[in-house]
């Protein structure tokens, strides 16, 4: 294809490479419902558009977790992702790990999940200093 995205759109330069997806599920590992959810996916959202200059929040999609010993959990899942800015990602490195353990261990999830570079990590053990 011949065109020039910068020319011929007004885009800039440089365009944003990375996208950083968080998934913030309704339910705990046992099926147990998040009482403050909205809280959680408020601070996900105001974390990635520091990250990002922006983030866009899914509405709840139906999601599906296989526990470990082979049960499989519905639940609403709420996705939110930004194009990060490399700069302000480094800057809140520990801010982000932070909130995925805090996540995980306050409202008792097997596993939390996020996308970047084109890749799915799982975090299992979640860190006590993410409680902090």
């Amino acid at each position: 294809m011949d065109f020039d995205l910068v020319k011929d759109l007004g885009a800039e330069a440089e365009p944003s490479g990375e996208r950083l997806t968080l998934y913030i599920p309704d339910k705990d590992c046992n099926g147990g419902a998040i009482s403050d959810l909205p809280e959680w996916v408020k601070e996900a959202q105001e974390l990635l558009t520091d990250i990002g200059d922006g983030a866009t929040c899914f509405p709840p999609v139906t999601g599906t977790w296989r526990k470990p010993e082979g049960e499989v959990l519905w639940e609403q899942t709420t996705m939110i992702y930004s194009f990060i800015d490399p700069d302000k990602f480094r800057v809140n490195m520990s801010r982000l790990r932070n909130f995925l353990h805090r996540f995980g261990t306050e409202t008792n999830q097997g596993q939390v999940v996020f996308e970047l570079g084109n890749l799915f990590w799982k975090i299992n053990k979640f860190d006590p200093r993410g409680s902090q």
